[in-house]
C-alpha cells in the first residue's frame, strides 16, 4: 500500500475545526445583534472578563474592594434636605371657638365681634356655625374674610376666618371623614363629620399657612375613665375621623400648618392616658396641641359645664421642632354667651 504523502492528519483536523469556528468569532466581534444568534453571543459574553461594578452613591460609606482588587470609588454624600428659607419672624394669634348651635344670630354676632375685636387674634376656626352666615357677613365690615362650604348641613358648621390685611386666600378643601349617626340608630345622634382645610398667604412674607378645622362627635369620651373611649358608635366614628385628620395634616400645603377644633376629648386626660387612637396617639409626630407645649396653668376650662379642655389649637410637629413655629402663650377668654370658651394661642412664625 502506498504511504500517505499529504499533510499530517492532525494538521488537517485543526484546519477544518478552525474553518468552522472562524465565522462565529468574526460574526460576534462585528457586534451583530441578530436575535437568531443568542447562543453565540451569550457564550462570548461569558468568556469576556466582567467589568468592575459601579458604586452607587450612598449617604453612609460602604467601602469595599471591586472584583479586580482595586478600591471602590468613595461614596458620594447625599445632598442635605433643603431647608426652608429664613424669613423675618412675626407673631399671630390663632383661636378656636364653638359658637353653640342654639345661640340667636344676635348672640352669635356679639360673641364673634368680641373675639375678633382683640388685636391679638389673626385667624379663627369656628364650629357649630350652622346658621352663622349673617355673623360672617357682619365680620366683613370689620376687615375679616371667611371660608365655609354650605352645600350640606354637616359642612356648614365649619368655617375659618382671617384678617384680610394680614392674609389672602389661596385655596381650600372640604374632607368628609365620618358618617353621622341617625336618630333611632344610636343613643347620641350627630351629623356627618368633616374637616375644612383653608390655605392662606401671609402678606408679610409671601409664605403659606394652612388651617385645619374640625369637630368630633359628642359623647365619645368615657367620663368614668377620662381619656379613654366610650363604647358607642360615636366613639367608633370619632376614631375614624382622627385617622383621616392625620392624613390631612401630613399633606397640607404651606410653610406652617395649624389646627383648630372641638374634639370632645379632655386634653389633660388624653395626655395622661395616651389612649390608643386618641388625639395624642393619632397625631404622634404630626401635630402637637398648645396644651402639650404650654400646659394648663392660668387657663379656664373651654367647656365650663364639664370643666374639661376639649377645644384645641394644634401646630405641625415638624414646624415646631424646626423652629418655624414657636408657641408663646394662650388664653381662654371669658364673658361670651356660648357654652364654650374660645382658646386663643399666640405663636411666632418664622
Amino acid at each position: 500500500m502506498p504511504r500517505w504523502a499529504g499533510p499530517p492528519p492532525l494538521l488537517i483536523a485543526a484546519t477544518v475545526l478552525g474553518l468552522l469556528i472562524a465565522p462565529a468569532v468574526s460574526h460576534a466581534d462585528a457586534g451583530d445583534s441578530d436575535p437568531s444568534r443568542p447562543a453565540a453571543a451569550a457564550t462570548l459574553a461569558v468568556a469576556e472578563p466582567a467589568a468592575p461594578p459601579v458604586a452607587t452613591p450612598a449617604a453612609t460609606p460602604t467601602a469595599s474592594p471591586s472584583i479586580d482588587g482595586t478600591p471602590a470609588p468613595e461614596p458620594v454624600e447625599a445632598p442635605a434636605a433643603k431647608k426652608a428659607p429664613e424669613i423675618a419672624s412675626r407673631t399671630i394669634g390663632v383661636a378656636t371657638f364653638n359658637q353653640y348651635v342654639d345661640l340667636t344670630t344676635a348672640e352669635a354676632t356679639a360673641d364673634a365681634l368680641a373675639l375678633t375685636a382683640r388685636d391679638t387674634v389673626s385667624i379663627v376656626g369656628w364650629q357649630e356655625g350652622f346658621s352663622a352666615g349673617p355673623v360672617y357677613q357682619r365680620l366683613v365690615q370689620e376687615g375679616w374674610a371667611t371660608k365655609r362650604y354650605v352645600a350640606t348641613k354637616g359642612a356648614r358648621e365649619l368655617a375659618v376666618s382671617w384678617r384680610k390685611d394680614e392674609f389672602a386666600l389661596v385655596g381650600s378643601a372640604l374632607h368628609k371623614l365620618a358618617d353621622g349617626v341617625a336618630e333611632g340608630s344610636g343613643l347620641y345622634p350627630f351629623g356627618t363629620r368633616y374637616a375644612l382645610r383653608v390655605t392662606l398667604r401671609d402678606r408679610a412674607s409671601g409664605e403659606k399657612i394652612s388651617v385645619i378645622n374640625t369637630h368630633l362627635p359628642q359623647r365619645v369620651e368615657n367620663l368614668d375613665d377620662p381619656g379613654t373611649w366610650n363604647t358607642n358608635k360615636n366613639a367608633i366614628r370619632a376614631s375614624r375621623q382622627l385617622d383621616g385628620l392625620a392624613g390631612i395634616w401630613a399633606s397640607a400645603p404651606g410653610r406652617w400648618v395649624v389646627g383648630t377644633g372641638d374634639y370632645n376629648i379632655a386634653a389633660l386626660a388624653d395626655q395622661r392616658a395616651r389612649n390608643a387612637g386618641g388625639i395624642v396617639s393619632a397625631y404622634a409626630g404630626i401635630a402637637r396641641s398648645s396644651y402639650s407645649v404650654l400646659g394648663f396653668a392660668g387657663l379656664l376650662a373651654t367647656h365650663p359645664t364639664s370643666k374639661r379642655f376639649i377645644d384645641y389649637v394644634h401646630v405641625a410637629a415638624p414646624a415646631l421642632r424646626e423652629g418655624r413655629i414657636e408657641l408663646l402663650r394662650q388664653r381662654t377668654p371669658r364673658g361670651l354667651t356660648s357654652d364654650h370658651r374660645p382658646l386663643l394661642v399666640r405663636m411666632r412664625l418664622s
